[in-house]
């Protein structure tokens, strides 16, 4: 029972999202619930525990940390007493086809040299100004995207969206941005496929993105002792401190809400209804849109009639809902967690190992819809970092393998797209797990060992966990198995996505992946401020006194941070508006040219100044322009006027048109891929023909 006078929230879902939200609410006078349908706080952010094995079921890096302070902080608290914090030092390394590999690295020095070793000279002053742009994508993604809603379309008119948002890259994509600063294959995969943790390709999420290599090697990777998990514990444990209660094993079955479109509160699977001021939502919300809302508002649902009602139920807004389940989702993957009987020195904690083909690897999932023929993947290991996350002289590994998600091949089944018979499309739908589990072991276990020069990595795994696209959906309700929700291209971005509000039931409120600001733990509790802040203004309560600016108080005469000198003020003018004045002073020159050169060949070779004034005065007319670029003919104009401006709105939208390759190029490589797999094919053959007669042959002489 809620105290008098204390408003009720109910958060269904005790995910990332979910746990801050219900913090904050509970931080902020509310008397909360949470109900989770699972038996685990944390959902993709839970452990999976093994005898001494313990392994992060999702995300194992902690990005983006000022987002993190400002959740504790707003909480009254500090991070750092929460949650013991381990920088990752390097941040990764790549393992490519070739044998070589690629350290990055927060320490710049080493990372400029790094970059330097493949790019040659110059390459640790590009890395620098990449780093600079990507800084600056960075910082206005915290002023203005992560910290602002974006509740109708006119929100994306605001000055300071308007003046930041080419400085964004939103049309460019995020290889492009790399493609302006490096110039090898090698360093622009190096630093672009850190979208996979958005769930998308680098060859379509937008260039904005470059701001995860920004916050990876200027603010760091972090890792939080005794998993991820721990994070959502503490968040857990704040929470609860403030009268917050978990319901675990607790699925919903709808929200609740009366006749005049306000929620109620929600009914649970058992039948049984709780009430509540708020309502919020941290289920997948392409699923949750798609099930907990019913148009009679679960007022008439009883026990005994649950499944019926359920599969004739009617959507508060079908139209809605089948718009989001049919909105592009991002990919879902094939994830193993490995017990090792022992360590292998030549993991880092953090591996990445890279297709040869690497577009052709993404397009695969991502165009395709397809688990790929040739993957890139992720290898985790916890244990590297933190000792506590297998036993002595042992290592637990985390392999994360992108695949397509899930698409419909009946109305009641899902199924993930393959290549057969060396096929360049996707031709076959397969529910065959086992198989497609199998296939990509084979293929991580064969890239490990050859990259890494190990053997025997199959007969050193003595338990194995397994995630695939099928369980991600039925554990976590994901829609389609995608594990990280909606994409992030322009149009599924700032207005175009769901904000916290249910745009139609009051009191109804979102947060979690597919949600504004977007998906990844830190977007999240990004998210989980929004949430509360809409639900505190609608019911017109104040925001917690924490909330206020955490800058430094700067009473010591030492931190006062002193005004810029005139001096260095109409220096940087200058220097903004050089590029100006050049411009300016070689127009100006060039009319000059023209009309002396003009009048000497009238045979007036005494052109005075006052002479050329009055010739650029009488040229610079209305008139004159009109004798120039019109006809005379007023609709032969108006008809010249609608073809350039139409072929200049085309001109314009190709240029901010996300980059790709054209078709041939694409063909081309996929042909080029083809024969050298041919010939890999007829090079085996020919050693097995050569082995079998070697064998024929040495049993022959045995036998003599």
């Amino acid at each position: 029972m809620a105290e008098k006078g204390k408003k009720k929230a109910i958060v269904i879902g005790a995910g990332v999202g979910g746990t801050a939200t219900a913090a904050r609410l509970a931080h902020a006078g509310f008397d909360v619930e949470v109900y989770e349908k699972n038996d685990f706080s944390g959902g993709r952010c839970s452990l999976i525990h093994h005898e001494g094995y313990r392994f992060d079921q999702g995300p194992s890096l902690l990005l983006l940390p000022p987002l993190f302070h400002q959740l504790y902080n707003d909480l009254g608290t500090k991070l750092e007493d929460h949650v013991d914090l381990v920088q990752c030092n390097p941040n990764y390394v790549i393992h490519y086809h070739d044998g070589e590999t690629v350290t990055l690295s927060s320490d710049r020095a080493k990372l400029g040299a790094e970059v330097e070793k493949w790019e040659g000279k110059g390459g640790s002053a590009r890395l620098e100004e990449f780093l600079r742009e990507a800084g600056i994508h960075g910082q206005l993604s915290y002023e203005h995207v992560l910290g602002q809603p974006f509740p109708n379309f006119l929100a994306m008119l605001r000055p300071n969206v308007l003046i930041n948002l080419l400085k964004l890259h939103p049309f460019g994509t995020l290889w492009g941005r790399c493609a302006r600063y490096f110039r090898t294959e090698r360093m622009r995969r190096a630093f672009s496929f850190g979208s996979m943790y958005l769930g998308s390709s680098p060859f379509d999420a937008p260039g904005t993105y470059t701001l995860l290599q920004w916050t990876e090697t200027c603010e760091g990777i972090w890792y939080p002792k005794g998993g991820f998990h721990s994070v959502i514990q503490s968040l857990v444990n704040i929470s609860e401190s403030h009268g917050a209660e978990y319901h675990f094993s607790t699925p919903i079955s709808s929200v609740v809400h009366d006749t005049k479109g306000k929620a109620t509160g929600v009914r649970l699977e058992n039948g049984e209804t709780k009430l509540a001021d708020v309502v919020v939502v941290n289920a997948d919300l392409v699923w949750a849109h798609n099930n907990l809302f019913d148009k009679d508002g679960g007022r008439s649902r009883i026990e005994n009639e649950q499944e019926k009602k359920k599969s004739n139920k009617k959507l508060l807004d079908p139209n809605l809902a089948k718009r989001l389940w049919d909105k592009p989702h991002s990919c879902s993957s094939i994830s193993f967690y490995w017990a090792l009987d022992s360590v292998i020195p030549s993991l880092n904690a953090h591996n990445i190992f890279l297709a040869e083909d690497y577009k052709g690897s993404f397009d695969d999932i991502f165009k395709r819809k397809g688990m790929p023929r040739e993957p890139s993947f992720y290898v985790n290991v916890p244990s590297r970092i933190d000792p506590t996350a297998a036993p002595e002289g042992k290592d637990s590994i985390v392999v994360l393998v992108p695949v397509g998600h899930l698409h419909s091949i009946s109305p009641t089944e899902e199924a993930l797209r393959t290549f057969a018979d060396g096929s360049q499309i996707p031709n076959q739908d397969s529910q065959d797990w086992p198989a497609l589990v199998e296939r990509a072991r084979k293929q991580v276990i064969e890239v490990m060992e050859g990259r890494l020069g190990i053997t025997g990595l199959r007969e050193k795994i003595v338990w194995e966990g397994i995630n695939t696209p099928q369980t991600w959906k039925e554990k976590f309700n994901l829609t389609h198995g995608s594990i990280l929700g909606i994409t992030h291209d322009f149009f599924n971005v700032l207005s175009f996505r769901q904000q916290a509000r249910h745009p139609s039931l009051k009191g109804a409120y979102f947060v979690g992946a597919s949600a504004h600001p977007g998906t990844g733990v830190p977007i999240a509790v990004a998210g989980s401020r929004l949430c509360t802040q809409a639900i505190l203004s609608d019911l017109s309560m104040p925001y917690p006194s924490t909330y206020t600016s955490t800058e430094k108080q700067r009473t010591n005469p030492l931190d006062i941070i002193q005004p810029t000198s005139w001096l260095y003020t109409i220096e940087n003018y200058f220097i903004n508006s050089l590029p100006y004045l050049i411009g300016s002073i070689i127009t100006l020159i060039s009319i000059l040219s023209y009309y002396l050169y003009n009048n000497s060949n009238n045979g007036d070779s005494s052109v005075s100044r006052t002479s050329i004034i009055d010739i650029i005065q009488d040229k610079f007319t209305w008139k004159y322009f009109r004798s120039i670029f019109t006809t005379g003919d007023s609709e032969i104009d108006l008809i010249l006027i609608i073809i350039l401006s139409a072929t200049g709105f085309l001109l314009l939208a190709l240029k901010f048109a996300p980059e790709g390759e054209p078709r041939w190029m694409t063909d081309a490589r996929e042909a080029q891929r083809n024969n050298e797999l041919y010939e890999k094919q007829k090079l085996q053959q020919l050693q097995n023909q050569v082995k079998s007669q070697q064998e024929l042959l040495e049993a022959y002489q045995n036998r003599g």
